[in-house]
């Protein structure tokens, strides 16, 4: 009889186990899934860039410094992007936002951008690629929630130091965004 219960709760041991250690791994799923949204809406807004510069440029020929912070600032994100590290993509990030919102704030002080077609459609555009990194950046950090409190919760903190489960970075707000989101600036090309 006693065979039969330690049997038993070995059963459910392991049973708890392998549902703790699955729940991790499905974690971590959710983490990279998220991270991979996060990645195709920033690609995205890197491929709008040269065309709203472009777009702008042939309206402002005069204006070459303002083209050229944001096509540097569109190429320092590009290079963090391939190193994955959200940290150092926030603050790429950041600073191309920086730069977008310079140009947008240029283009609403000069009404002869705003009659370009092109122009309005790569802003229109772009505020949607905005939305979505934003909501990517919301379901990549609800993730990295998720996860990061299953690994350091019992019993899947157990499971996690066994199998070396590491957290997560979330997807943050740099200080410069910060400050932006509270005062949103009303686009208008």
């Amino acid at each position: 009889m006693t065979g039969l219960v330690l049997i038993l709760l070995l059963v459910v041991l392991l049973g708890a186990y392998i549902l703790v250690h699955n729940g991790l791994g499905r974690a971590v799923t959710q983490v990279d899934q998220g991270w991979a949204g996060i990645e195709v809406q920033l690609k995205r807004r890197h491929d709008l860039v040269p065309g709203l510069v472009t777009a702008v440029k042939s309206a402002l020929r005069h204006e070459n410094a303002i083209f050229d912070r944001i096509l540097d600032a569109r190429m320092e994100a590009v290079k963090a992007m391939a190193g994955h590290d959200p940290e150092t993509m926030a603050q790429a990030e950041a600073a191309l936002a920086g730069s977008l919102r310079g140009l947008i704030a240029y283009a609403e002080d000069n009404p002869d951008i705003t009659a370009t077609a092109n122009v309005a459609t790569f802003q229109k555009q772009l505020e949607e690629t905005e939305d979505q990194i934003a909501a990517s950046r919301r379901l990549y950090n609800g993730n990295v929630q998720n996860l990061n409190a299953r690994i350091v919760t019992f019993p899947g903190n157990i499971v996690a130091a066994l199998h070396r489960f590491r957290q997560a970075k979330p997807f943050e707000m740099t200080e410069a965004e910060r400050a932006v989101t509270y005062e949103r600036p009303r686009i208008e090309l």
